[in-house]
């Protein structure tokens, strides 16, 4: 104790003389700073000594609401730099001494990470600043060594201040700082808050470490299902991008949709060329379709090859009185994309561990899966389709329908709708349900 009042006492009797000989603002600025990373010093000797000099000079009891905020920015910075020296001690200590105890740097972070920026934290950090007798630096070391996140510690720090420093600023306006009374009170106040605040931070600390395991594993777990949930979303296609619908009674108009789930489709597998059967729910959905399609008298159906498209098509004119019963065409420059070698492999797989490759693979125009097709050789095979196709019905008023895949419609897509290669191969389309329909003109 006495070794430490020797090193103090020479920083403090420096801020007196600080005191004398600049002005109340540069004062304020380096004696907070100070304050801030030199633990030690007690907290209430810097700003009640500048409230007693704002009176001094004659400043009205306002000017302390600006000095407040002067001092909250200095203590702020004087904090931040407190966060960053210990986030990089911690990161040292863990690499270093770590696997002795059995704690990562992970381990120590993911504690922070419980701070997220929600309400309560807000409310905790910034009760934490305000109080006088809650110590400032071990809050900034603490928030470092757990990575609290920056945001919230730097909004909190810089706010919660400013309510402690009117505090101490208001003891030394009013004079009460000259009252020694009064000041051994604030001073054993704060040593007996650094010492509850010490206390609590170690006790944590403690029972973080023995229950590490369990915290862990609860946190991998959820972040593992988070993970999973969000794979699912992306796969089972929950957001989609809206069909375009230009109709006519005059000219030949072009009906273009999606076949249903299949099998695959549910188990998030590369279909491709196989030849998949659709589930329950995909017949569901292309039943959806048909109530929207029953009321168009259709002259020709046109499918891919494939059985899930063909059995879509015959779900989705199962109410239309005029085609229930047509034939249905088939031609094979609008199947599915061939992913090759990646038939039958699990998208969910490589979602969950690489997810730029699954990215790649599926939304990359020009990518092209060892024994597959890109997305712009689908793309070419499909133009030449339309070409034939528009060529045939140009001039007449005929209603064409035609069931097919994901990747051949961004064809159609990209054809009718002039699309750029990148919008193209991010087209998202529903299965089933719904359709996209263009009007052939003369």
């Amino acid at each position: 104790m006495g070794c430490m009042t020797s090193l103090i006492a020479p920083i403090i009797t420096y801020l007196e003389k600080l005191a004398q000989y600049v002005p109340l603002e540069v004062f304020t600025v380096v004696g907070t700073f100070l304050e801030e990373v030199i633990a030690p010093i007690p907290s209430p000797f810097v700003l009640t000594t500048a409230g007693t000099i704002t009176k001094a000079q004659n400043n009205p009891l306002s000017y302390i609401l600006f000095i407040a905020v002067l001092a909250s920015l200095s203590k702020t910075f004087g904090g931040w730099l407190l966060y960053k020296i210990t986030d990089k001690l911690e990161d040292v200590f863990t690499s270093k001494i770590g696997k002795f105890v059995g704690i990562t740097s992970n381990d120590v972070e993911r504690i922070g990470k419980y701070f997220n920026g929600g309400k309560k934290d807000w409310l905790v950090l910034f009760t934490l600043r305000s109080v006088p007798i809650f110590p400032s630096s071990p809050i900034s070391i603490t928030s470092g060594l757990i990575k609290i996140k920056m945001k919230t510690f730097l909004i909190t720090t810089f706010l919660g201040t400013i309510i402690r420093n009117l505090c101490y600023l208001y003891l030394g306006y009013a004079g009460l700082a000259a009252s020694e009374e009064v000041m051994r009170g604030l001073n054993k106040s704060e040593t007996v808050g650094e010492i509850i605040v010490v206390s609590l931070i170690g006790f944590a600390l403690l029972w973080g470490y023995k229950k590490r395991k369990q915290i862990f594993s609860n946190n991998e777990n959820g972040s593992s299902e988070n993970k999973i949930k969000q794979a699912k979303d992306l796969l089972n296609y929950k957001t989609v991008d809206e069909l375009p619908k230009d109709e006519s009674e005059e000219f030949s108009t072009i009906y273009i949709f999606r076949h249903g789930q299949t099998d695959d489709n549910a188990n998030f597998i590369f279909s491709g060329n196989r030849d998949a059967k659709l589930t329950e729910e995909g017949k569901k959905q292309a039943k959806i379709l048909s109530e929207k399609i029953k009321e168009i008298k259709f002259d020709r159906l046109i499918s891919s090859p494939q059985n899930r498209a063909v059995q879509t098509m015959e779900i989705a004119m199962s109410q239309n009185q005029s085609a229930k019963n047509m034939k249905i065409e088939t031609d094979e420059r609008i199947r599915e994309r061939s992913y090759g070698d990646l038939t039958g492999k699990s998208k969910m797989e490589i979602q969950l561990n690489n997810p730029e490759e699954l990215l790649k693979i599926r939304r990359s125009y020009d990518f092209v899966p060892t024994n597959g097709e890109s997305i712009e050789m689908v793309c070419k095979r499909v133009e030449e389709f339309c070409d034939d196709l528009v060529k045939e019905i140009s001039g007449k008023n005929l209603k064409v329908a035609i069931s097919c895949h994901g990747n051949s419609i961004r064809g159609f897509r990209k054809y009718f709708e002039k699309l750029d290669e990148e919008t193209t191969a991010k087209l998202e389309t529903p299965l089933g349900q719904d359709y996209a329909s263009y009007v052939i003109s003369n």
